[in-house]
């Protein structure tokens, strides 16, 4: 398996955040992101949020920046969350004109991807959802979004569509909150180019074990996107991956071999006291490394045990794992 990285230019952005609505360091223009970035030792790819970080404005000279620097532009996402129009629903929204204008978003935002050269738009329905009981018509609301998917999908079927989900936050509840609920949407639509994007402290956060997850999507061939990174419990905070759960990202990449994954390795973090690019520098060296042991202990070996069925010997696998690493 050819290991790809990328990682979002929000990486390398001020870091702002509720409990320090100023941001944890300075601001940079996109081109001087971009640069820092390129230092990063096997990073090959860049995401950008539209409008917020690419737009038609400096599109073309974010194009510039990346070849001077050797490096592509992999996804877009496009920001359907943190304005206050989409306070009520954006792809989903129960308001008409403003399920219009997220869709509108999108597909100016498919339009960037395809002047830069990226093949992915990642959709994160982070307000797709609701607060309250007896608020919401749930029917329509799930008729909205899916109406939405499929039309972003038609307008630009020469692009991966990946879904983002994530059980909470910003909204209580979000629709789209498991693996499974985004896959329904692409079993129901039916549309090779509508697939997931996934994320691992979102997966964790739905309580996911993210190796089984993988498998799952992989069985209909859905498996676009990966963002990586790594949580303690329940919260969101996008730590270096492999940081914490160590022997679940072992297992991951185990199975990322085993389906042949092709896609980018996107690296979703948000350093707060530690330099952007160290973080994202960490996080390829941990991947790597975990990678060569499993290498090193032999797939093969790793397959038989995983066949057999057996906790015993699951755990002798582990226990080579962790002596390989040291």
């Amino acid at each position: 398996m050819k290991m790809k990285f990328s990682t979002g230019i929000w990486v390398f952005g001020p870091a702002i955040e509720r409990f320090a609505p100023q941001g944890y360091r300075p601001d940079e223009p996109i081109v001087k992101r971009i640069e820092r970035a390129a230092k990063v030792e096997g990073l090959e790819g860049l995401e950008f949020h539209y409008p917020a970080e690419v737009n038609e404005d400096n599109v073309d000279e974010v194009k510039a920046a990346l070849a001077r620097h050797g490096l592509k532009a992999v996804g877009i996402p496009p920001v359907l969350s943190q304005e206050p129009q989409w306070k009520k629903g954006a792809l989903a929204a129960l308001n008409e004109e403003t399920r219009r204008k997220a869709v509108e978003r999108c597909k100016a935002a498919a339009d960037i991807a395809r002047k830069l050269g990226a093949e992915i738009l990642i959709i994160w329905p982070g307000r797709e959802g609701f607060d309250y009981p007896f608020t919401t018509d749930y029917a329509k609301m799930w008729d909205n979004y899916v109406k939405s998917i499929r039309e972003i999908a038609e307008y630009a079927p020469d692009l991966k569509i990946a879904i983002e989900y994530k059980i909470e936050d910003p909204q209580a509840y979000l629709i789209q909150g498991s693996a499974g609920r985004a896959l329904l949407v692409r079993l129901e639509l039916g549309l090779e180019n509508v697939g997931i994007n996934v994320e691992y402290a979102h997966a964790k956060m739905a309580r996911e074990h993210v190796p089984e997850t993988i498998a799952l999507i992989a069985r209909y061939n859905a498996l676009f996107h990966l963002h990586l990174n790594d949580i303690f419990t329940g919260v969101d905070s996008d730590l270096i991956a492999g940081s914490v759960h160590l022997l679940e990202y072992a297992e991951l990449l185990y199975w990322l071999h085993e389906i042949n994954y092709e896609g980018w390795m996107g690296l979703d973090l948000f350093p707060l006291d530690i330099d952007p690019a160290q973080a994202v520098q960490e996080s390829i060296y941990n991947i790597k490394s975990l990678y060569a042991t499993l290498e090193a202990i032999g797939w093969e070996n790793i397959r038989k045990a995983v066949a057999e069925n057996s906790p015993i010997k699951a755990q002798k696998i582990i226990r080579q794992l962790l002596k390989k690493s040291l």
